[in-house]
């Protein structure tokens, strides 16, 4: 049993619940720490020292004075001054008796040497997004030009508009502002955490940011993940899995944004969580700086934010004395103050620098925004109201008490035969559908399918999800939803309830309507930050289970580690099957060596113009603009020769030359007559 215990139910030894209850299940704010202390501090430093740096220099990006100096200054002080505040003490920590924490330090060590391998692997196999296709390429060209120019305003070159022939100064990615200058789209947390790394370490460490920053998340997932399911090598299973799942590591490669926000969600929910049993104010003040963070990453984090004040409430509403509520009311209060200025800074800065982008998504935004508001007029009129009737709700718990195996069962299968049909009935009863998208039409066609441009795939949700961490996982994802809800019948579980509120609400929402272009693997992005994660630690939670029941029956403890170690294992095959055969996938690779070409060829006294009708038009204009640093242009018809000669011989008066680039030859003459092309790259 030793060993069982020490895979199991590390440090068992301490703080125990009832004798009698016979539940190996200790409640989280009273049970011992599952992670070494070395592994929290670390994972504080590394929290805030994303949001010291991105924050500060996202500050100074927005008002226009980006630098590094500045930033590395400033940023530092802040990790400093935020770690010293959350710093975990050793006289809070305890891990038990020597061979409980080993249970708990070697699975933390593995946690480490997968998040090294995984920043490894996905570092050499780094993508080199700036074609403006997606995403990807407007953070990296925006991270780049703010490494460059300290802002995050492009001038529109005016003087594209004195010259002749038909001309567009509009870039991709970006949007017109006020006539004269261009905005780039979306948030830009990663933006500035790319333009720091291209500072100090040029366009190679650029481009790794995202795989330092997913190995982050891993490690965040890890460590919220200990507190929910408390089987610290299930948990790596778990984390493992979720590594080896092709939609974490297609964010990892690239320069998406998800990265940043999974760190910064699940760091701040285990910081609250621990905060809360530490009773520590620094720890909450930087937890919710993490939860507000990821409002600097996505303009709809605001969905990670909506379950907090109702769950705030009823947690004051569940206190059992005076001192519990005034402690619960400081924490809260530094949750508070900690989340707000980074959520305004958030909100500002897409306001400010990517207002076009703000309106087009005003409305989904402003239902957000709504969702927030109601969940804090809730929560306030819970506080005022609920005092008045707990009197009379007498009669109403003892009717849950005595009803409580039965309410137990009932809501576990109400919750996994609900989930069961939405997997696999939803799609023969339901069609979601977007606005009409030319892309996913030629991709229907391409596929043989009934085109129709409208169809969104929204019913397969789910079964998106089983593509890549398999249906086993996910049915035992479903059935661990089950399980932890009975489990709150039963006594309250503070992890539980903060993950399947937090992570679990983004999930639902997602799930049901995933708002983005189905093609795949692109879709998956948008349930890389909670929903994944939350997955893989419900399928723990499912197997943890699995083990205790065989830990009780005849067999007893002779099958249940084995059992557990196969569960684990079966976990990890799925993923590793599906990204084995495509491991070395680098997105854009080399792109960006094309576009250093056509710097080298162009030189710094150039001026360039992409041709009309030609996909480098609609992709690398924004690139060539930023990394050659020379005034772009793209034709919107094909021009004559005198056209050009007129256009040429007025930058010429400027002191630059003109030059036409296209994707091919062919394409350069038909849009530049009188031209002879030749090959850049």
């Amino acid at each position: 049993m030793a060993v069982a215990d020490e895979l199991e139910s590390p440090n068992l030894t301490h703080h125990r619940r009832d004798p009698a209850a016979k539940d190996e299940d200790e409640d989280c704010l009273a049970a011992p720490e599952l992670l070494p202390l070395w592994f929290e501090r670390g994972l504080v430093v590394a929290t805030v020292g994303v949001l010291s740096f991105g924050g500060f220099g996202l500050l100074l990006a927005v008002v226009g004075h980006y630098s590094i100096l500045p930033v590395v200054a400033v940023g530092t002080v802040l990790t400093v001054v935020a770690s010293v505040v959350a710093w975990p003490r050793r006289a809070e920590h305890s891990t038990g008796a020597r061979g409980m924490s080993r249970g708990i330090r070697y699975p933390a060590i593995g946690m480490c040497i997968i998040a090294v391998g995984f920043a490894t692997w996905n570092g050499l196999d780094a993508a080199h997004h700036v074609a403006i296709g997606r995403d990807p390429g407007v953070n990296a060209v925006a991270g780049k030009w703010i490494a460059t120019h300290g802002d995050l305003e492009v001038p529109a070159d005016p003087q594209w508009a004195t010259k002749p022939g038909a001309l567009s100064v509009v870039l991709p990615g970006t949007y017109l502002q006020d006539g004269n200058r261009l905005e780039f789209q979306f948030d830009h947390l990663v933006p500035v955490l790319l333009a720091e790394a291209d500072n100090l370490g040029g366009d190679g460490l650029l481009f790794r940011v995202p795989a330092v920053l997913g190995a982050l998340a891993l490690c965040a997932v890890y460590a919220a993940g200990c507190r929910f399911v408390r089987r610290p090598w299930l948990v790596l299973a778990a984390v493992g899995t979720l590594a080896l799942s092709l939609p974490q590591l297609n964010v990892s490669r690239d320069t998406y944004s998800e990265p940043s926000v999974e760190l910064l969600l699940w760091s701040g929910l285990w910081l609250m969580l621990v905060a809360y049993q530490r009773k520590r104010f620094g720890m909450a003040l930087v937890a919710g700086a993490a939860l507000g963070g990821t409002m600097l990453g996505r303009v709809d984090a605001f969905i990670y934010l909506i379950p907090l004040p109702m769950l705030g409430a009823l947690v004051l509403l569940a206190a059992r004395s005076r001192e519990d509520r005034s402690h619960l009311r400081r924490l809260h209060l530094g949750v508070l103050i900690g989340a707000v200025p980074l959520a305004v800074l958030g909100m500002f800065d897409v306001i400010v620098r990517a207002g076009h982008y703000y309106a087009d998504l005003h409305t989904q935004i402003n239902e957000l925004q709504l969702a927030l508001a109601a969940s804090v007029l809730v929560a306030v009129v819970l506080l005022a109201v609920w005092p008045r009737l707990a009197p009379h709700a007498a009669g109403v718990s003892d009717w849950v008490a005595a009803r409580r195996q039965g309410l137990a069962v009932g809501s576990a299968v109400v919750l996994v035969l609900g989930l069961l049909a939405a997997w696999v009935l939803r799609p023969a009863v339901m069609a979601g559908h977007n606005e009409a998208i030319p892309l996913v039409a030629g991709l229907q066609a391409q596929a043989g399918l009934p085109v129709d441009p409208t169809a969104a795939y929204s019913e397969y949700s789910i079964s998106w999800v089983s593509w890549y961490i398999g249906p086993i996982a996910v049915t035992l994802a479903i059935i661990g939803v089950g399980l932890v809800a009975a489990r709150m019948w039963r006594r309250i579980d503070p992890a539980g309830a903060l993950l399947l509120t937090v992570a679990g609400f983004g999930s639902a929402l997602y799930l049901w309507k995933p708002s983005i272009i189905p093609d795949q693997i692109w879709a998956m992005r948008r349930f890389v930050p909670d929903t994944m994660p939350l997955m893989v630690l419900l399928a723990a939670v499912s197997i943890a289970a699995l083990g205790r029941v065989v830990a009780t029956s005849a067999a007893g403890g002779a099958w249940h580690q084995p059992v557990v170690a196969v569960g684990a294992t079966g976990m990890l095959m799925f993923p590793l099957g599906t990204t084995f055969p495509v491991a070395n996938f680098q997105p854009e690779a080399a792109v960006l060596t094309v576009v250093q070409a056509a710097c080298k060829t162009v030189g710094p006294r150039g001026a360039i113009v992409f041709a009309a009708d030609d996909p480098d038009g609609l992709l690398l204009p924004t690139a060539v603009r930023t990394w050659c640093n020379v005034p772009v242009a793209v034709l919107t018809r094909p021009q004559s020769a005198a056209e050009l000669q007129q256009i040429a011989r007025s930058w010429q008066a400027s002191g630059r030359t003109l030059w036409v680039v296209g994707s091919s030859a062919d394409a350069i003459t038909k849009s530049a007559r009188g031209v002879t092309a030749g090959l850049v790259a």
